[in-house]
C-alpha cells in the first residue's frame, strides 16, 4: 500500500512528544554541517557552522528529557515547558546569534557578503521608494549584488521581482541608522515573528500543537537559515498564517485585509488568498464571501499606487524575469522539473514555460475538482499542495519556496479543531 503524506505526518504526530523532537532536531543538525560544508553561498555555510553544535545539544537534551520523563511519568504542561525552553535556547543560537554575527560582518567587511542577493535587492527598492521613485528600476541590466564592492550603485539597475510593498522592508537602509540596523533582515525578521506570534495567540490551538508550528516556523532550518541569511518569504508566510487564522475565528474581513498586504509583497501569496475563498460562505444569510473579498480588495489601491505610471517596468521586474523570460535570468536554480525542463530546451523557454503553466493548472483543477477544500483547514492543506507544485514546475525555482507547503501543512495540523463552526440554524431553508 502507497504511503501518503497525511499518512506520514499522523504516523509523525502519533510519536511521543520528545521522540520526534528528538528526530526533527537531529534532521537539522545534520542538514547544518552538510550546509556548513557544501552550501555554494558563504552565509548559508556560515549559518551552517553555528548551527550545528546548537541542534545536536538539543537533540541530546531531548533524547535525556524523554528518558528522565518516561521513568517519572512527567505530565504535559511539565514537558511542554521543557520543550519550549529547548526551543528558546535554539532561537538564541541558530536565529539571533548566527543574524547578529552576519549583520555584523556585511557591515564591517564588504557590504555584500554575508546575505542572500534578496537583501541587497530590496535596500535598493527602499532607496528608490525613499526618494519618492518606483521601486522598480525602468532599464533593469542585472540581478544585483558584488560580493567585491560595497557601492550602492552596484545594485542600482538590478532587477525588482516582487510586488511594490516588498521595498518598505529596504527603508531602514535609506535612513541614517548604522549599516546593521539598516539591513532589510532587521525589519523582515521583525515583521515575520510579531505576525506569526500574533498569529499563534489567536489561533486558540493546544500548546502541544502551538510548539510544534514553532519548531518548523522559527527554529528549524525552515525558519531559522532563511531569517538569518535574508529569505523574504518568512513575512509573506506570517501574514497568510494569521489571515487563515482570522477566517476560521470568522473574521472575513480582517482576514482580507491581512491577505492584502501579504499579496502586495509577493505573488506567492496570491495563491492562498484565492483558495481561501473556498472557505468563505457565499450564501445570503452569511455575507462572509463578500466580506472577505471587500477586505482583499485593498489590495488594488496599494498596487495601483505602487504601479502608476510604470506598468512596462513592472512587468520586466516582476512577472518577464521570475519567469525567465528576460535576457539575463534569475539566479533562483535547482534540480526541480521546470528548472530542468527549461535547462534542457533553452531556446524554447518561452514555450516550455506556457506548457508547464498550463500542465499546473489542469493538475490543481483535477485536484479541485476531486478534493474541493470546504473549511479553512482542508483551504490550508490544498494550498500547500498548490505550492508545492508550483514550486516543483517552475521554470526559476529554488528548494527554498517548499517552506511554503511545509509551513502551510504544519499550520493545517494547528488550525485542526479551532474553527468556530457556523450555527446550525444559520442556513435553515438554504438548499
Amino acid at each position: 500500500m502507497q504511503l501518503r503524506a497525511g499518512d506520514a505526518w499522523r504516523w509523525f504526530c502519533a510519536l511521543p512528544d520528545l521522540v520526534h523532537d528528538a528526530l526533527i532536531y537531529a534532521l537539522a543538525s545534520l542538514f547544518a554541517i552538510i550546509n556548513g560544508s557544501v552550501a555554494a553561498s558563504a552565509e548559508y555555510r556560515e549559518w551552517g557552522v553555528m548551527s550545528f553544535i546548537p541542534y545536536l545539544l538539543a537533540t541530546i537534551a531531548v533524547v535525556v528529557l524523554h528518558l528522565r520523563s518516561h521513568r517519572s511519568r512527567e505530565d504535559a504542561p511539565g514537558r511542554n515547558r521543557r520543550r519550549a525552553a529547548i526551543i528558546i535556547f535554539l532561537a538564541l543560537t541558530t536565529v539571533i546569534g548566527p543574524l547578529i554575527a552576519q549583520l555584523t560582518w556585511r557591515a564591517t567587511s564588504t557590504r555584500n557578503a554575508h546575505a542572500q542577493q534578496e537583501v541587497a535587492v530590496i535596500e535598493r527598492a527602499g532607496d528608490r521608494l525613499a526618494a519618492g521613485h518606483s521601486p522598480y528600476p525602468p532599464a533593469p541590466s542585472d540581478i544585483g549584488v558584488n560580493p567585491s564592492s560595497d557601492s550602492h550603485s552596484v545594485d542600482a539597475a538590478s532587477y525588482f521581482p516582487y510586488m511594490p510593498g516588498m521595498a518598505v522592508f529596504g527603508l531602514l537602509n535609506a535612513t541614517s541608522l548604522p549599516p546593521e540596523l539598516g539591513d532589510a533582515r532587521v525589519l523582515l525578521v521583525l515583521a515575520s515573528l510579531l505576525t506569526f506570534g500574533a498569529a499563534l495567540v489567536l489561533s486558540r490551538a493546544s500548546p502541544a500543537r502551538k510548539i510544534v508550528a514553532t519548531q518548523f516556523f522559527l527554529v528549524l532550518p525552515t525558519g531559522a537559515l532563511p531569517m538569518v541569511t535574508g529569505g523574504d518569504d518568512l513575512p509573506v508566510i506570517a501574514l497568510m498564517l494569521l489571515s487563515l487564522v482570522l477566517l476560521a475565528r470568522r473574521s472575513p474581513f480582517a482576514s482580507g485585509v491581512v491577505g492584502a498586504i501579504a499579496c502586495a509583497l509577493k505573488f506567492t501569496a496570491w495563491p492562498i488568498a484565492l483558495l481561501a475563498l473556498l472557505a468563505t460562505r457565499p450564501h445570503e444569510e452569511d455575507r462572509s464571501t463578500w466580506r472577505y473579498l471587500a477586505g482583499l480588495s485593498l489590495l488594488i489601491p496599494v498596487v495601483g499606487v505602487g504601479l502608476y505610471g510604470n506598468m512596462h517596468a513592472f512587468v520586466e521586474n516582476a512577472i518577464r524575469f521570475p519567469l525567465g523570460l528576460t535576457t539575463i535570468k534569475s539566479p533562483a536554480a535547482s534540480p526541480l522539473v521546470g528548472q530542468v525542463l527549461v535547462s534542457l530546451m533553452p531556446h524554447h523557454r518561452r514555450v516550455v514555460t506556457v506548457i508547464l503553466g498550463v500542465v499546473g493548472i489542469l493538475i490543481v483543477g483535477w485536484a479541485l475538482w476531486r478534493f474541493r477544500p470546504r473549511d479553512v483547514v482542508a483551504v490550508t492543506r490544498f494550498s500547500a499542495f498548490v505550492l508545492c507544485v508550483a514550486t516543483v514546475l517552475a521554470p526559476a525555482t529554488r528548494f527554498g519556496y517548499l517552506i511554503y507547503p511545509t509551513v502551510l501543512f504544519v499550520w493545517s495540523y494547528v488550525l485542526t479543531g479551532v474553527e468556530v463552526p457556523v450555527p446550525k440554524d444559520e442556513y435553515a431553508g438554504v438548499s
